[in-house]
């Protein structure tokens, strides 16, 4: 991953999670949740999180039962947030590296995930090579018929209605396409204190599907917020929530290994 794109990162990291607390992302935390509880139990797996951030998979991860946590992430100040703001981050194995590049020198053994996580891992790929890299990495280190779970953007519109204003508390701008064809490159900011804003990359449909493919992955599944996934209390006001369910920028993608 280009130098550039670290630093990026390294300069949220101390403000990244707020994030979470806005509509836009808070109610994708949700689903994600909801299906790693119906996935499977949990109790004493193995977790990989590629693109770990802060730690917030990996915490949800030791929530539900597992026991042996692994987190990879390009940016040493996430990696270093994750251990200051976590208790007991002593439970988790944490490095420092580019997830879309070969791992063999972190001495992780080869299909011996119960599960990887990679919430907008898939978003950080700027071209079809870099997102071969990702999914390669993810067949590597599962075990047969294991499953990974991820959060990526919205593949077919880019820029969906919800994400123009600040409404959901998060906006999309700047959309430029990629050289390649491929996909865009965009910039996403956040209506929070502090401003948390970053840019990123959504190839398109068929390329991402491709390197899956290519990879050993089979079996994907998409899955977007719906009103079940809003608290009784939000559903209460349904109405102020539907654009965001219609036009969501934000969908769970998981798939299985060979």
């Amino acid at each position: 991953m280009p130098t550039h794109k670290k630093q990026m990162y390294d300069d949220v990291a101390g403000d990244y999670d707020v994030i979470w607390a806005t509509p836009a992302v808070r109610i994708i935390w949700t689903l994600l949740d909801q299906e790693l509880q119906q996935l499977g139990d949990w109790n004493g797996a193995s977790v990989l999180d590629f693109a770990c951030g802060t730690g917030i998979g990996l915490r949800e991860a030791r929530k539900l039962g597992a026991t042996h946590l692994v987190g990879i992430d390009v940016s040493k100040d996430m990696v270093e947030v994750c251990r200051a703001t976590t208790k007991d981050a002593d439970q988790f194995e944490l490095h420092v590296a580019d997830c879309s590049e070969p791992l063999d020198q972190l001495g992780l053994q080869p299909a011996s995930f119960d599960l990887v996580i990679g919430m907008w891992l898939l978003n950080y790929a700027q071209s079809a090579a870099q997102m071969q890299g990702f999914w390669s990495n993810i067949a590597t280190y599962l075990k047969p018929r294991a499953k990974f779970v991820g959060i990526i953007q919205n593949q077919e519109t880019f820029q969906p209605a919800s994400m123009k204003t600040l409404k959901y508390g998060a906006r999309e701008s700047n959309l430029e396409p990629l050289a390649s064809g491929d996909g865009v490159k965009m910039h996403v900011e956040f209506d929070t204190q502090p401003r948390v804003e970053f840019d990123t990359f959504v190839l398109k449909h068929d390329v991402f599907e491709s390197a899956a493919a290519k990879a050993g992955m089979t079996d994907l599944r998409y899955m977007r917020p719906g009103p079940d996934t809003l608290s009784a209390e939000e559903r209460e006001d349904i109405g102020w929530w539907q654009e965001l369910l219609d036009e969501y920028p934000n969908q769970l993608v998981i798939a299985t290994k060979q």
